[in-house]
């Protein structure tokens, strides 16, 4: 008894633009696979008849990442130096992460502590975090002041580090 031959399926032939994505992306360019990713979610909905424009896909792919927007998304992975202190002003736009949620805002104010290397910094938010992990309540917070270091990362009262708002962004 002969065994039926199993042939795999062909695979397309990758066109020169694709492959130039390829090498983009095997590069490690974070962007550049978010927005292969996004291409890909696109294409896998409209092979189930649901159409998403390409902004569409963008938006979804950042979201499902824990990111606002694909703005959002797109500027944390882009993020090469750290952020200071020093680089910190009233009026400048940040991005960042507040107990575990990734926010966008305006910094109101900063200013030291007694506590040397710790800072506390005043920001508004764009949108609204909620603080509380209940399902029973929230309790959401846009006005934030929090303490950071001179890396801008949280740190407690006395200066060792703890939960609280960071800044990873200016934009």
């Amino acid at each position: 008894m002969t065994q039926p031959v199993h042939n795999p399926p062909e695979k397309p032939e990758r066109t020169p633009v694709e492959l130039a994505d390829f090498a983009k992306i095997a590069s490690g360019d974070p962007a550049e696979m978010l927005k292969q990713q996004a291409k890909r979610l696109r294409k896998a909905l409209a092979s189930r008849k649901m159409t998403v424009s390409h902004t569409g896909s963008l938006e979804l792919l950042a979201q499902s990442h824990g990111f606002r927007d694909w703005n959002t998304a797109i500027a944390m992975t882009r993020k090469r130096e750290p952020v200071r202190i020093a680089d910190l002003g009233i009026g400048k736009r940040f991005a960042g992460s507040y107990l575990g949620h990734a926010v966008c805002g305006q910094i109101r104010g900063v200013t030291r502590t007694p506590v040397g290397g710790v800072y506390r910094i005043e920001v508004h938010l764009d949108q609204p975090v909620d603080v509380v992990t209940s399902e029973r309540f929230s309790a959401l917070r846009q006005r934030i002041a929090s303490r950071i270091n001179e890396d801008c990362e949280p740190v407690l009262a006395n200066g060792t580090r703890g939960p609280g708002l960071s800044v990873d962004l200016l934009l």
